[in-house]
């Protein structure tokens, strides 16, 4: 049975959308839709910046599905499965392959902190399979 560390809990609700910002049951406009849109991406990103405990998880998990829609959009018959088994089952030290490279790389941006140093960079870079 998994427990919870007292010690990372956090008392304090996530941020949700105000119910002003949610849909209701009439049609609505494309103002109304896009005024919508932009209340839920302030929700997402303070939700984003609030660092819950559960945040590394959670960016992983968008790495990994940002992955299979760049294979996806490569034309390459690899789903999340594959990349999982790709990036986790391969022996220590051995290469990933290239769509465990592109998983990578997208974990590479997931990292915290999300910073842009040139190094870094140069390293998602060859991680894609692209020249610096």
């Amino acid at each position: 049975m998994i427990r919870l560390d007292p010690a990372t809990a956090s008392s304090s609700a996530p941020p949700s959308v105000p119910a002003w910002a949610l849909a209701s049951g009439r049609d609505a406009s494309e103002i109304d839709a896009a005024f919508q849109a932009g209340a839920a991406l302030a929700s997402l990103d303070a939700l984003a910046r609030a660092q819950p405990a559960w945040a590394g998880a959670w960016r992983q998990r968008l790495a990994l599905r940002c992955a299979a829609a760049s294979m996806r959009l490569a034309g390459r018959a690899v789903d999340a499965a594959a990349l999982r088994d790709a990036w986790h089952l391969r022996p220590p030290g051995a290469a990933p392959g290239p769509a465990g490279a592109i998983l990578g790389g997208w974990r590479q941006l997931a990292a915290q902190p999300p910073v842009a140093s040139a190094d870094r960079l140069e390293k998602i870079v060859e991680m894609l399979g692209f020249h610096w």
